[in-house]
């Protein structure tokens, strides 16, 4: 299996949002970090989805996306803080 596929079968975007420093709620919402977010709206689960601005996707675009990292930068990144080699 590579890295890639390894990193998105056994991290979720709530932990990735985890990883970054945000602490989702018991209905896994935080506040967008895309936008200027006052209330959480956006949903971190499996994938992520913001109800207030759209943007959305998998565990590795939310990485890449907070920490302006690139797919290779991301996918390693996420692989070593979650333990997969």
């Amino acid at each position: 299996m590579r890295l890639f596929e390894a990193v998105k079968a056994n991290v979720t975007a709530s932990q990735a949002a985890a990883y970054c420093g945000f602490t989702p709620n018991r209905s896994k919402m935080i506040c967008c970090p895309f936008h200027n977010d006052k209330h959480p709206s956006m949903k971190v689960d499996k994938r992520y989805y913001c109800f207030g601005c759209g943007k959305g996707g998998n565990v590795i675009t939310f990485v890449m996306d907070y920490e302006n990292e690139s797919f290779q930068e991301a996918v390693a990144s996420l692989a070593e803080r979650a333990g997969i080699e």
